[in-house]
């Protein structure tokens, strides 16, 4: 069949408004993962609520691209069945959802990065989750959140080595203003990886700027004076 030229333009306008959008070819706005039937939520209420949600949100994705809101509501009601049921498959489509709005925000929106690199960490893609981490921080770099997410990837899952998280917190702390949460942290490193000194000088700043108490100080040089006292 001849294509004419007027056909041809069409033809190529229409594949890039798909292209543009992501939805050409997949439900639900180019999604590669097949969204469960709802009766695999197996008659739970709440959960059920939280699927009829999704499905509204992803509807209106694909009817107003441009209103991230609606990327941000599909995104966090596939997560909330996925934190019910452990099942990955409501964590990718949650991720989907958070990857869109990262396209459509032009990796210029922190939020939707870092709750995608949640989502890749709870899926045990840490190498994913710590690159949307550092993205988070190069455009929000003073909010503590987004350190804390990384500093505690390179500790819990990574279990990377201190000079590398040591290294993290002191991005944070010469980036945040205050950092007095990342201060806490970093002393109950220190005392986790046994350098008690260096953590009872991060505890003597928080107590001079009013960030903990006396009486929370005394405890804590108390249990770290037994720590010492049982590794001799």
């Amino acid at each position: 069949m001849k294509v004419t030229q007027k056909q041809a333009i069409l033809i190529v306008v229409g594949l890039l408004i798909c292209a543009s959008l992501g939805f050409c070819g997949y439900k639900f706005f180019n999604r590669s993962v097949s969204v469960p039937d709802k009766a695999a939520l197996d008659g739970k209420s709440d959960l059920q609520v939280a699927y009829d949600r999704a499905v509204k949100y992803e509807a209106l994705v694909t009817e107003k691209p441009t209103e991230i809101q609606n990327y941000l509501a599909a995104a966090s009601a596939w997560k909330l069945i996925g934190d019910a049921t452990h099942d990955d498959v409501w964590y990718e489509l949650s991720l989907q959802a958070y990857e869109r709005g990262i396209t459509i925000t032009k990796r210029k929106n922190s939020l939707f990065l870092s709750n995608a690199g949640q989502i890749e960490e709870q899926m045990g893609n840490y190498s994913k989750a710590k690159s949307y981490y550092l993205e988070s921080i190069d455009l929000s770099p003073g909010d503590t959140s987004y350190h804390l997410m990384h500093i505690n990837l390179l500790r819990y899952k990574y279990k990377a080595d201190p000079s590398e998280i040591l290294a993290a917190y002191e991005l944070g702390m010469n980036r945040v203003l205050g950092g007095a949460d990342l201060i806490s942290s970093r002393s109950q490193y220190f005392k986790a990886i046994g350098r008690y000194a260096d953590a009872r000088r991060d505890l003597e700043l928080l107590l001079t700027n009013n960030v903990i108490t006396q009486q929370q100080m005394d405890s804590e040089l108390l249990e770290m004076k037994n720590l010492e006292e049982a590794a001799n």
